[in-house]
């Protein structure tokens, strides 16, 4: 888990009225299913569940209920050996994540591992967890001890066939090598990076070929240019770098756009490499509280609707995090699901069902020397915004905005009233979506409409 965050048209109008006479044009709805990959969502947690049975039942049901698969939760390498191997034969301690891969099966979610950081035993830097392993062997070790445990062939789900069958299929390899928080010492290169990489997935692989193995978790922020230090890595391995899985990403650089940006970045590079088939995996993107409530809330919603959708080859996403930091977790500080918390289940809900088109109604009246154009909107879009527009020759030109009104449970209504300045114009109406409902898309129509000013 990173700490350090500095982290930084509806087309209407299509009705003309000569004088006073009125059409109604309908709302037509093309409800369209979008399909998002399996596992495709999840969320990070920090070591409070790991070690907490008693609150991780609720938190796993709360998210299963929301839509999440998987939960990325560190697997400390200096937790599960503590000490050195003696005479080449290693001691692992699998307590603490028995219980919590229990807990996830149990709620059916799957464990996502990050394979962290150095044992100090096994360190470059004597007693630093965050310096590269002296050598590539005993990290391989470990991590394939992991696979061999808890993937899909693991010991684990042989010891427990009470328990539904989840086994971890995607592994983390460090985390963050580009932020030197952790990754730092002589020996921290990105050459040196790749290497270890190449060593962990060759081992995961010899016990489990199915499973992926995730590169990086690469921060780009405002201080961090995870490009480069991308670029470095592939360079560094002319021959071998088409191994890699899947590149983890962790945008975080601002506000949605420029989130959805340094993704786009990544893919532009892996795909400048050859890797146009390797995978982007948003293994951390969040808000920090110096944003306000409201952009957290929003953008949040609106990346989890759009980034199944946004042809960037991402097949997962997992927003930092449920817990265990005031500045940063979604739930509330009592465990409860907060406001950015229900935003992110909700852009789950808007990728998997997304309304393509959304058309109003439109009546167009005339009341003395001014036309009024109105009309309902169905279905219901709280927070939309009605526009109406005249064609000029510059292209069209906004007249009026307008907010829209209830009308029940699933319907609303727009209405505006202007004096016309010709007696022949075009105009269309547009009700547009916040962009927070996800993928509901605004339509418009136009018409040539002929008024009569005065008698």
């Amino acid at each position: 888990m990173s700490a350090i965050r500095g982290r930084v048209c509806v087309r209407a109008t299509r009705h003309a009225l000569v004088l006073a006479s009125m059409l109604l044009g309908l709302v037509s709805v093309n409800a369209q299913a979008a399909t998002v990959p399996a596992d495709f969502y999840g969320v990070n947690s920090d070591a409070t569940l790991a070690n907490d049975p008693v609150a991780r039942g609720a938190a796993f049901k709360t998210m299963r209920a929301g839509g999440l698969s998987v939960v990325r939760v560190d697997a400390y390498w200096n937790s599960i050996e503590p000490a050195p191997p003696v005479a080449g034969v290693h001691a692992y301690n699998w307590a603490t994540y028995d219980s919590l891969v229990a807990d996830l099966a149990r709620n059916g979610l799957r464990w996502y591992p990050m394979l962290v950081y150095s044992a100090p035993w096994a360190s470059s830097v004597a007693g630093d967890s965050f310096a590269p392993p002296a050598g590539d062997a005993n990290y391989a070790a470990y991590a394939a001890a992991l696979v061999q445990r808890y993937g899909a062939s693991g010991s684990f789900w042989a010891e427990h066939p009470e328990l539904p069958k989840l086994p971890t299929t995607v592994y983390g390899i460090w985390n963050e090598p580009s932020n030197q928080q952790y990754w730092h010492g002589p020996e921290a290169t990105p050459a040196r990076y790749m290497r270890l990489y190449l060593a962990a997935r060759a081992a995961i692989k010899a016990v489990d070929p199915g499973a992926r193995v995730a590169a990086g978790g690469l921060l780009d922020s405002g201080v961090v240019n995870a490009n480069e230090y991308l670029r470095a890595m592939l360079d560094s391995a002319p021959t071998t770098r088409n191994q890699i899985d899947a590149l983890g990403w962790h945008p975080y650089v601002g506000n949605l756009d420029q989130v959805l940006s340094s993704i786009k970045r990544a893919r532009t590079t892996l795909n400048q490499y050859g890797l146009r088939n390797v995978p982007i995996e948003v293994s951390e993107v969040g808000w920090h509280s110096g944003f306000s409530r409201a952009e957290r809330v929003q953008w949040m919603r609106r990346l989890a609707a759009r980034l199944p959708h946004a042809r960037m080859n991402v097949t997962r996403l997992m927003p930092y995090i449920w817990n265990g930091d005031p500045q940063w977790q979604i739930t509330n500080l009592n465990g409860s699901l907060g406001q950015t918390g229900h935003a992110y289940f909700a852009g789950i809900r808007d990728a998997s069902t997304r309304t393509a088109k959304v058309r109003p109604g439109l009546n167009v009246g005339r009341r003395g020397t001014r036309v009024r154009f109105s009309g309902a909107i169905v279905p219901a879009v709280p927070g939309a915004r009605a526009w109406l527009q005249r064609k000029s020759s510059a292209g069209f030109v906004t007249l009026r905005r307008s907010g829209v009104r209830p009308l029940g449970n699933s319907r609303s209504r727009y209405r505006m009233t202007i004096k016309p300045r010709r007696r022949t114009s075009v105009y269309r109406v547009l009700v547009r979506p916040p962009a927070s409902s996800g993928h509901a898309r605004g339509t418009s129509r136009e018409k040539r409409i002929r008024t009569l000013r005065g008698r």
